[in-house]
């Protein structure tokens, strides 16, 4: 027993001794290299979201003038047809004969007024050459009306565009106003969708709107407001905007629904860089440098994102130095040593990494 005492007493001793060859505080941290932007507060486009519907920028539906019935159809449906392509033609034999006859009128009372014309008035009388140019002008008018006729029975693409599927078979008896297919002009399409009326005076013709489709979700549409409506409505306190929007891969059609984004007056918001931000769960934090030179962590409150930028609602106040390069090695109250600061404005449009 005695001996273990001793041997405790000696460790003790030695112990004491190490305590007092050690420094008084903590060793030295190494300040973390980092870089930082200054936060700044900026006008930027406030956000609208609105939800619209896609519509044709021509859109009809190609019916039958005539009763008659169906001899040839030249399309299936889904498919692209240019203005003036033959769709469908209904039986015509009748008028295909009439016409061969009124062409042939035309051409005997052509003829036999150019003789009484040649002949001249010395043997054909005035009268005469009257009543054969009034034959003529009745033959030709006959003429364009049985020509009218049978166009009227070969139906014609009125402008390209996308035609749905047909609806009617060869033999099929039709009667005007049947409907054969739809055709909607897809390239430009317009979009539909109302606003709250507190941003009509927020919009303009020409604004910049970014639309996106369930159908394509990793594909904006980007579109100009090319018409707004006249009147708010009274019920939903709305009015209408209609966009155009280019579909050139023809990757839209009418009827889809589109979410929007309008970019609707500007408003003052403190803006930092899209690299800044720490993003865990639902928590967004930044590190800010303090007047010490030390890093600390920040809870904000995150708005919208631009292009580079994000919008910051809450937790930081203008002038502050946020890092935004090396925060991944720092902790609250660690040391930093700035190699570089840039003011945020320069990080608009990049993303940095």
């Amino acid at each position: 027993f005695h001996t273990v005492l001793a041997l405790a007493s000696v460790l003790f001793i030695a112990s004491a001794c190490d305590s007092e060859q050690a420094p008084s505080g903590a060793r030295a941290e190494a300040p973390v290299p980092v870089e930082v932007a200054t936060a700044e507060r900026r006008n930027v486009a406030r956000q609208v979201n609105a939800v619209g519907t896609l519509f044709g920028s021509e859109s009809v539906s190609i019916t039958a003038k005539v009763t008659e019935q169906v001899s040839a159809v030249y399309f299936e449906g889904g498919e692209q047809v240019q203005r003036g392509q033959v769709l469908a033609e209904l039986t015509s034999a009748q008028q295909l004969a009439m016409l061969s006859e009124a062409r042939a009128n035309l051409r005997e009372n052509q003829l036999q007024f150019d003789r009484l014309t040649n002949l001249g008035r010395d043997i054909a009388t005035a009268a005469e050459i009257d009543v054969a140019r009034a034959r003529v002008d009745a033959s030709e008018a006959r003429l364009a009306a049985i020509e009218s006729q049978v166009a009227d029975r070969r139906i014609v693409a009125p402008f390209t565009g996308i035609i749905g599927f047909r609806r009617i078979s060869v033999g099929a008896l039709l009667t005007p106003g049947t409907v054969i297919a739809e055709l909607d002009s897809v390239q430009p399409l317009k979009l539909d969708f109302t606003l709250p009326e507190v941003f009509y005076s927020e919009v303009a013709l020409g604004d910049v709107v970014d639309a996106h489709s369930a159908a394509w979700p990793d594909t904006p549409f980007p579109g100009v407001i090319e018409r707004i409506g006249s009147r708010i409505d009274p019920v939903t306190r709305t009015f209408e905007v209609r966009v155009l929007l280019p579909n050139e891969a023809l990757q839209l059609r009418p009827g889809m629904l589109m979410s929007v984004s309008v970019a609707a007056g500007r408003q003052e918001r403190m803006v930092l860089p899209e690299s800044a931000l720490l993003q865990s769960g639902d928590r967004s934090t930044v590190f800010v440098v303090d007047d010490a030179g030390r890093a600390q962590r920040r809870s904000i409150t995150l708005g919208r994102r631009l292009p580079g930028l994000i919008i910051v609602e809450e937790g930081v106040t203008e002038d502050e130095q946020v890092v935004v390069r090396g925060q991944m090695l720092l902790r609250p109250g660690a040391p930093v040593n700035v190699l570089a600061s840039r003011p945020t404005g320069s990080y608009e449009g990049l993303r940095v990494p």
